[in-house]
């Protein structure tokens, strides 16, 4: 209760209790009531935030408006409120929103009030209320949804002509003027790919938007389609700012770290890791090198895209194996330089640290230990400073260990000796198997030494018994060819059927075109067509059909 109403409160209380009637009394208990008034209109129109009234009084004004009962203003505010509730009572009745038998009565009310300049801010926050609140992937299929939406864009022009001075929540809401079309969400997304999110809390309360509203999805589908259309460097700069959206905004948090992935993964940045990047996928969905883990992974984005984080924790382990926990010579960095080549074909790879190694406080050992927790394994059995590397590419594991005078030990998947993502290893029990591997590889060093150019010396013979057992290094596969001309039959093709209507009209559309067709909507990307030379009626019709144009990229355009 405010003070001037606390006190009004007490004065007509004292006032009953009495039997005094003096003139006096009355005009300061006429006072304090307009000044209560007065109050609590600037408390109403200051608000950010105005609660909606408890379930029982919506229900309550539904229930009668069903019975053809004559409603109150005041009941007809709790119905405006109640268009998407569910009656408990009864189970079965749609909800106002998508009932035609009762809408209709609905319409006329709203329309009554707008027509007459009789429509309240408090009205018209109730209908925003329900309009925001509908739960629906696709709210705009339901055309009653659409006559809301229409009211409530309408209705704020009488509500606004009726205050004498444009008030603070006024302008919060011209500036999201998009909200009540159907390009719903558009200048939100825009702003929170620019970093610029300060006004946004003020729309969420102004506007009785829910966390649960069908808008924050649109806002995240739209904000991240727009990813496909930056440049690459465009794109590093925003990075940033998507790993803050997703902290702030969990409810779409894997939808923004896996759109964030799939466009990293198609831009020139692909073999360069992005620490925040894969430290918030890890941190999110664990380690996708782990079986256990695949499946969330896969969940979320495709195998390439994965196998390219897998590839960066390659690239991180055996840089800190090699150079972290190496022993003396040039063998190691011969080492880094030969493996690294793999990395990107390696699914899985872990270090074993020795005893000096877990127990090493200096800054860089601390800092690789808190970084890896949960990557690590502990070795056994031998030297207090050796140092193991395990590494799967395709269907074999390798051993590599730290120091000079070890050689590489190899085994198939399936028959291992032990299990690579176990967290004890024994060094001879398990990773030095001679009955398993009975002719380990060594690293002879050779005259010429280490050429960080050309693979010298071990690594050819490394080379060679890598492909004996069908590996190669990626960069001596055979070059695959692409014939550039893409055919009609490919296009349409190259089109997978999400939306049935719609992806069948865009499939006769560029049947018969000479374009340029990419579709990796699956993937957390867009559905792109560049066309080869311009063409207006294609161009007017992907349009119509909800494609945009892309900047700077003349006759291309995306839909997600």
């Amino acid at each position: 209760m405010t003070p001037a109403l606390n006190v009004l409160s007490q004065r007509i209380a004292a006032r009953l209790s009495s039997s005094q009637r003096d003139d006096n009394y009355l005009r300061n208990d006429f006072h304090m009531l307009a000044s209560a008034a007065l109050d609590m209109e600037k408390r109403f129109d200051k608000a950010e935030k105005i609660p909606s009234p408890p379930q029982e009084m919506r229900l309550a004004a539904l229930r009668r408006l069903r019975l053809a009962e004559e409603l109150t203003d005041r009941e007809w505010r709790m119905v405006f409120y109640g268009l998407v509730d569910n009656d408990p009572l009864n189970p079965e009745q749609p909800i106002l929103l998508e009932d035609d038998a009762f809408f209709p009565e609905v319409d006329n009310a709203i329309k009554k009030r707008i027509e007459s300049n009789g429509l309240k801010r408090k009205d018209w926050l109730a209908l925003c209320s329900s309009y925001f609140a509908y739960q629906h992937e696709s709210p705009d299929i339901n055309p009653h949804w659409c006559v809301l939406r229409g009211h409530i864009a309408q209705g704020y022009i009488v509500v606004k002509a009726n205050i004498r001075r444009e008030k603070s929540w006024m302008k919060t809401i011209e500036f999201y003027h998009d909200i009540f079309t159907p390009q719903a969400g558009n200048v939100i997304s825009r702003q929170l790919l620019e970093g610029e999110s300060n006004s946004l809390s003020s729309l969420e309360k102004i506007a009785q938007i829910p966390d649960s509203s069908w808008l924050w999805k649109r806002i995240f589908t739209v904000l991240l389609a727009q990813l496909d259309t930056l440049d690459d460097p465009q794109f590093l700069e925003k990075i940033s700012d998507l790993l803050s959206l997703a902290v702030q905004w969990v409810r779409f948090r894997d939808d923004i770290i896996s759109a964030s992935l799939t466009r990293y993964y198609y831009s020139v940045y692909r073999d360069q890791a992005h620490s925040a990047l894969k430290q918030a996928a890890l941190e999110f969905w664990d380690n996708p090198q782990l079986k256990s883990q695949q499946n969330k992974w896969h969940q979320y984005v495709s195998e390439p895209v994965a196998a390219m984080v897998r590839g960066w924790l390659a690239k991180q382990d055996l840089t800190h194996f090699f150079e972290l926990l190496r022993g003396n010579g040039d063998v190691d960095q011969a080492r880094l330089h030969y493996w690294l080549r793999f990395a990107n074909q390696m699914g899985f790879t872990r270090i074993v640290m020795g005893p000096d190694a877990w127990q090493d406080r200096g800054s860089d050992f601390v800092k690789f230990r808190e970084e890896n927790r949960g990557r690590l394994s502990h070795l056994r059995g031998g030297r207090s400073f050796d140092n193991a590397m395990i590494m799967q590419i395709n269907d074999y594991i390798f051993v590599e260990f730290s120091g000079t005078g070890n050689a590489m030990y190899y085994y198939r998947v399936n028959q291992a000796p032990f299990n690579p993502e176990s967290q004890l290893l024994d060094i001879k029990i398990h990773l030095k198997d001679r009955s398993l591997c009975s002719r380990p590889l060594k690293h002879m060093p050779t005259a010429e030494g280490y050429n960080k150019v050309r693979i010298t010396g071990w690594m050819l013979k490394y080379d060679d018994e890598l492909r004996k057992l069908g590996i190669r290094w990626m960069a001596e596969e055979p070059v695959k060819f692409v014939d550039k001309k893409v055919s009609s039959t490919a296009s349409v093709s190259a089109i997978k059927i999400i939306n049935p209507l719609r992806d069948t009209a865009i499939q006769h559309l560029v049947e018969d075109a000479s374009c340029i067709v990419s579709d990796n909507r699956q993937k957390g990307g867009v559905l792109s067509v560049q066309l080869k030379m311009p063409d207006d009626a294609i161009e007017r019709e992907l349009l119509r059909l909800g494609f945009a144009p892309v900047t700077k990229e003349p006759h291309r355009y995306w839909i997600k």
